[in-house]
């Protein structure tokens, strides 16, 4: 059957989740937080979420 996919559905959908809360949040993309998504996928939105976003002036 197709639930053999849903790991990697779940692992997908929580980077585009990642990707999408560092925009709202206005944090920058780096490539050490893109690794941190590749490889610990879901585990990392508290991360994202405890991030600090970065003062521009």
């Amino acid at each position: 059957m197709m639930i053999e996919y849903l790991p990697a559905l779940i692992w997908s959908l929580s980077a585009f989740a990642c990707l999408f809360i560092a925009k709202r949040r206005a944090l920058r993309i780096t490539a050490i937080r893109a690794v941190m998504v590749t490889f610990l996928g879901p585990f990392v939105i508290p991360f994202v979420l405890a991030a600090r976003p970065e003062m521009h002036g």
